[in-house]
């Protein structure tokens, strides 16, 4: 069945691009956008043999007199033009309408290729297949960098202040929510308590980290087998020597962070080249993300520009300093930190929920990391996925 697509003038490179793979034919109408198209200017593109007409989603004409005077069965395509290969490629299994955007019709499939994407990139094929890459790196068996979603580490805060029943719980919770690295938060040397919850998370079966800057700590944990280390400044750098596991490295010498990005990335970049001197295999740079009023614009700028001069080292944001310390819902929150991490080349989304506002951070995270990855490959806004993070409000009215 020979297809026509129906464009304007901004979007014709798209269509001609997924024309091509359908072997559709293209008509650009002359004007910008779709939503100025009239009746006229469709009918002028049809041709001999073409059995339907599909317009953009957004074009408010009336189909039934195209219809009528092309003598072709004119439908409405999607809203948005990163959905109509999918429509294409499902379009004798949908019923298209003549007044409303084929978007409804799509939803059901757009859940399905989600859910087959997220199973594809997680899988061990996948893993081994992207091992060699410069810059992917496998934390615990996990696979870490910039051909998998974001992956998000969770922290159990005061760990050596809690029970291990307490601490097992709180983990079991947040693998339900979707985690990827559960992190064991120390606030004090006690070397004996991470003697003691580390074997005890192992059945778990998912890396672990512990999160600390405490020698003896790190110490005890590297000892255990521990998977992930934050975090190292300049001083604990110099301590250690040939540590296996993933460590988070920090912009911070002398015990000063600076405010300014560049000096930020100056010294962290400082800071990974001494810890590889020292035989560090994993080092992951943490620019560190500032709360709102405290550098978060800056933050931001010394992220992008250490991923820009140093696209194979990949990085940690902690999202939960941010959110911990804003008065809003946390699902938006986390879904824009997440898109911003994605932005930015962070691979890792650091976060907790040491308090009743981030409850359900974790799981609105591992939502988020799948979304971004989701509209990356799909070259698209994080809309229309087949998964969202809305809560409270509807996408739609009626």
């Amino acid at each position: 069945m020979k297809i026509l697509l129906i464009t304007g003038r901004s979007k014709e490179k798209e269509v001609r691009k997924i024309a091509k793979r359908f072997a559709c034919d293209v008509h650009v109408a002359p004007v910008e956008v779709a939503s100025l198209l009239t009746p006229d200017m469709i009918a002028r593109g049809v041709k001999e043999g073409h059995k339907m007409i599909i317009v953009p989603g957004l074009v408010k004409v009336d189909l039934k007199r195209i219809e009528k005077e092309a003598g072709v069965a004119a439908f409405k395509g999607p809203r948005d033009i990163a959905d109509l290969a999918l429509l294409l490629e499902n379009i004798d299994s949908i019923k298209l309408s003549k007044d409303v955007p084929a978007d409804g019709q799509l939803a059901q499939f757009k859940r399905e290729m989600a859910r087959d994407e997220i199973e594809r990139v997680n899988s061990a094929g996948y893993a081994k297949k992207m091992k060699g890459k410069p810059g992917n790196i496998s934390i615990g068996g996990l696979a870490v960098g910039h051909d998998f979603p974001i992956r998000v580490v969770s922290e159990i805060v005061d760990v050596g202040g809690k029970p291990l029943d307490l601490v097992r719980r709180i983990a079991k919770y947040y693998v339900e929510s979707g985690t990827d690295v559960i992190d064991l938060g120390f606030n004090e040397e006690n070397p004996e308590k991470i003697k003691e919850v580390v074997p005890a998370l192992r059945d778990l079966k998912i890396p672990l980290s512990i999160d600390t800057m405490e020698e003896k700590n790190i110490e005890c944990a590297i000892d255990e087998g521990i998977d992930l280390i934050l975090s190292f400044d300049d001083g604990l750098i110099k301590k250690f020597k040939n540590v296996e596991a993933g460590a988070v490295i920090l912009p911070m010498k002398n015990g000063i962070i600076p405010d300014d990005p560049v000096e930020r990335v100056e010294i962290l970049g400082e800071n990974i080249k001494l810890a590889r001197k020292r035989g560090f295999k994993k080092p992951i740079a943490d620019p560190v993300l500032k709360p709102i009023n405290f550098g978060l614009a800056d933050s931001i700028v010394a992220y992008r520009l250490f991923g820009i001069e140093n696209p194979d080292i990949q990085m940690l944001m902690g999202i939960g300093n941010v959110t911990e310390l804003t008065d809003a819902d946390s699902p938006g929150i986390n879904a824009v930190l997440c898109g911003l991490a994605g932005e930015v080349g962070a691979a890792m989304v650091f976060t907790t929920e040491a308090s009743s506002k981030t409850k359900g951070s974790v799981a609105e995270l591992a939502t988020a990391s799948k979304m971004m990855h989701l509209a990356r490959i799909r070259g698209s806004p994080p809309k229309d996925l087949g998964l969202d993070m809305l809560r409270l409000k509807k996408k739609r009215s009626g």
